[in-house]
């Protein structure tokens, strides 16, 4: 089962291109999404999808992936079809709020969709070495950029072992019978409580351990060399090529909408 922030090796064309070209490319499109109109935003979508089944990932990967998400878009969804909108309703729901709350949600996919498709094809060590590329100019502002670079990446360490903590808890809450379809309303919210407290002591445990780890080592503060070496190759050219080409399109595509 895939999680989160998960890495998974492959050998398609994506898997291939520089990380900082990857990176600038989900940076850029993140801010084109938010700003662009909603036929545009179901284009970048369709694309995006396309860009996924290219890449050998199957949309059942996909789909785990926002899977641990689905409770936030759906109550974004419900905030703006019954707090937003005008007077028109259909069954308590507004019905220009839940075309609002649809574009909102189609928006938020699509930054998911493009934040899950640069970790599945990113190694952390390359992503880290893209990160730390582009903070390179925060070194003349004395700004500790390797020890950020550091903290990004035990963030994106952290994240897989989150869901594994939470779905180990959930497999060991079944076990033991419980069945949170058939508890009352007061069950329910002691298991939600001790779920998040089991995690949260997961978590320090593993930042502890990742602590001591760090000190067995001998690790210390300050710039650190790096085996990833980042390179444009011409395949890196055309794929920029491309993206920039595509993004004029799109923001003609914008335009004309508006």
């Amino acid at each position: 089962m895939y999680r989160t922030g998960t890495f998974i090796a492959g050998q398609s064309f994506i898997y291939k291109l520089d990380a900082r070209l990857k990176l600038a490319a989900v940076v850029i499109l993140s801010i084109f999404i938010l700003w662009s109109k909603p036929l545009t935003v179901f284009c970048i979508g369709i694309g995006l999808l396309g860009i996924v089944l290219a890449a050998n990932i199957t949309l059942r990967t996909l789909v785990q992936a926002i899977k641990p998400l689905l409770i936030f878009i759906i109550l974004i969804f419900l905030a703006h079809a019954l707090f937003s909108g005008s007077n028109s309703s259909f069954a308590g729901f507004s019905i220009s709020g839940a075309h609002e709350g649809f574009i909102v949600v189609l928006r938020f996919l699509c930054l998911i969709a493009a934040a899950v498709l640069l970790t599945m094809t990113t190694a952390p060590s390359a992503l880290i070495a893209a990160v730390k590329y582009f903070l390179r100019p925060l070194k003349y502002l004395r700004l500790p950029v390797d020890d950020i670079a550091i903290m990004i990446m035990l963030a994106l360490r952290m994240m897989p072992f989150l869901l594994w903590q939470k779905d180990k808890i959930e497999k060991a809450q079944s076990a033991r019978a419980y069945d949170r379809h058939r508890s009352s309303l007061r069950r329910r919210a002691q298991a939600f409580l001790s779920l998040v407290m089991a995690v949260l002591l997961g978590v320090f445990r593993r930042a502890d351990d990742i602590a001591l780890a760090m000190e067995a080592r001998n690790y210390t503060r300050g710039e650190r060399s790096s085996a990833i070496v980042l390179e444009l190759k011409p395949a890196d050219y055309r794929a920029a090529f491309a993206f920039v080409v595509l993004l004029l399109i799109l923001m003609a595509l914008n335009y004309y909408l508006s």
